[in-house]
């Protein structure tokens, strides 16, 4: 094997002895060369090889080995392939933003571009320099991580924004309440479940439609409020159910200020969807609870054989 340097920027080469003689081009920095024989490369190798990524200058008439510096651009690089995770933990974490890790994903995704755009004339800078910079190595580990993360976070912001297009609008999250509180009544004796968490996990109903678009949370977090203690199968002594039709069963939850158009969303016992003013919905609310607790009154008269009052009328 034949063992020589570059002429231009010292980059250290072997090759097999049959290419002796032959031209040939520097990996490193392009120059054209012609590959010397072993003789002539065992003339020319000096008596102490430098240590790996060092350069050797003249100093006052004397040659000296110097480690040349790393090229800033590959710093910047790395940098950003770094702070491209960082960003994506933090917001994801923070939820500063909705949906949160979708957009993590993308500042993370266009971080990591960067680091690649940054990093490739860097590697260039420094072939160019002729052994005058360094950070060849560093430069394309950090091209390579700066593409892998880049293709990572493309993905988990395309799932991540597709779900959250695809969210259900409020009236549909209601609409579906509605149908798997009543298949839950008619598998419980008409006794609707003590949260809206059980419908989900029971199986009446995904999980997705029990957070409302205009809440910005993420998919699957609960933003609607159940109306307990509520039993379809219960009559009064003349027949008729307890529960009129107007009763509230589900509504949003606090802060009640989500929607733009400054409604509040009121899922009735027959399947209307209510819209309530803002201003309006702390005396709705109210005359609500105070029509649920006196029907449970009545109910539970009626159940200890005393009779419910019949001079109370509904709010």
């Amino acid at each position: 094997m034949i063992r020589f340097r570059c002429p231009e920027c010292g980059s250290a080469m072997e090759v097999d002895e049959s290419f002796a003689g032959r031209p040939a081009r520097c990996p490193t920095c392009g120059a054209g060369l012609k590959v010397p024989t072993e003789a002539e490369a065992s003339a020319s190798r000096p008596s102490a090889t430098p240590p790996a990524g060092t350069a050797r200058v003249q100093v006052g008439g004397e040659e000296m080995d110097v480690v040349p510096p790393l090229e800033t651009m590959v710093l910047v690089s790395m940098g950003c392939a770094a702070l491209s995770v960082v960003v994506f933990v933090v917001i994801g974490l923070l939820r500063a933003f909705t949906p949160p890790w979708a957009v993590g994903a993308l500042l993370g995704m266009l971080l990591a571009l960067l680091g690649v755009i940054i990093g490739v004339p860097a590697y260039h800078s420094i072939r160019r320099s002729k052994g005058r910079r360094r950070g060849r190595t560093h430069a394309m580990i950090s091209m390579l991580v700066g593409t892998g993360l880049f293709l990572v976070f493309l993905v988990v912001a395309l799932v991540g924004f597709a779900q959250e297009w695809k969210r259900p609008p409020c009236k549909e999250n209601l609409n579906k309440i509605h149908d798997a509180l009543r298949a839950y009544t008619r598998d419980h004796e008409g006794a609707f479940p003590p949260t809206l968490d059980i419908l989900a996990d029971d199986g009446y109903l995904q999980r997705r439609y029990l957070t409302c678009p205009a809440y910005k949370v993420p998919v699957g977090e609960k933003t609607y409020v159940l109306t307990p203690d509520i039993n379809l199968d219960a009559k009064r002594p003349d027949g008729k159910p307890w529960w009129p039709p107007d009763t509230m069963i589900v509504s949003d939850g606090p802060p009640y200020t989500a929607h733009e158009d400054g409604k509040v969303r009121a899922l009735l016992l027959g399947g209307e969807v209510k819209h309530v003013p803002y201003e309006e919905w702390s005396a709705y609310q109210n005359a609500q609870t105070r029509r649920w607790n006196r029907i449970l009154n009545q109910i539970r008269a009626a159940n200890n054989k005393t009779g419910p009052g019949d001079s109370e009328t509904d709010p």
